[in-house]
């Protein structure tokens, strides 16, 4: 099992490309590159689930499972911002955030449970749906300091890591035959 301080570690080098890719991006655009930020939400999604998600996958299969968790991050963190900033849903941002916060984090515990694969339990559940709701909360406190939203990013990505640490059961297991039981 990884330590939570290496996941934690994990969680902020995720954080740390967020934050490169996001004064980066702008430039690209400025340079001529095309839509250098809607692929740089990709990339910002792959890293989120090559770093966090991704080391939950079991041996068995696991560039596949890896794979399958980067298209899972890659889909939830569109999704995410997609909700905050075109869903045509009544809420103002405080509470989109929230949402978008509590749903993206649930989905990532859906998908590790699903894809890693780990039991789904109400403990990892809780702890996904209120760990997001937090660190979307924090996305409702735009700092003066930080307007590319670092500091909610890293909130949120580590409340989130903390939550799949917590949460999650060990891997599932296939039964192995021993020799007294295979007689």
């Amino acid at each position: 099992m990884i330590p939570l301080a290496f996941k934690f570690l994990l969680a902020v080098a995720s954080v740390v490309a967020y934050a490169v890719i996001a004064q980066v991006a702008p430039m690209l655009e400025g340079y001529g590159f095309p839509s250098a930020s809607g692929w740089a939400r990709e990339v910002i999604g792959a890293l989120f689930g090559a770093l966090v998600l991704a080391p939950y996958a079991v041996a068995q299969q696991r560039p596949w499972r890896w794979f399958a968790l980067v298209l899972a991050s890659i889909l939830i963190y569109e999704l995410a911002v997609w909700f905050v900033t075109g869903a045509p849903v009544p809420f103002d941002a405080f509470t989109s955030f929230v949402i978008a916060g509590s749903g993206a984090a649930l989905l990532a515990g859906l998908a590790v449970s699903w894809v890693a694969p780990r039991p789904l339990g109400l403990r990892l559940v809780v702890l996904m749906t209120a760990a997001g709701a937090l660190g979307g909360l924090a996305f409702g406190f735009r700092l003066p300091f930080d307007p590319d939203l670092i500091l909610c990013h890293a909130a949120w990505q580590l409340l989130v890591c903390f939550a799949l640490h917590a949460g999650l059961r060990p891997p599932i297991t296939s039964p192995v035959a021993t020799s007294s039981s295979a007689s």
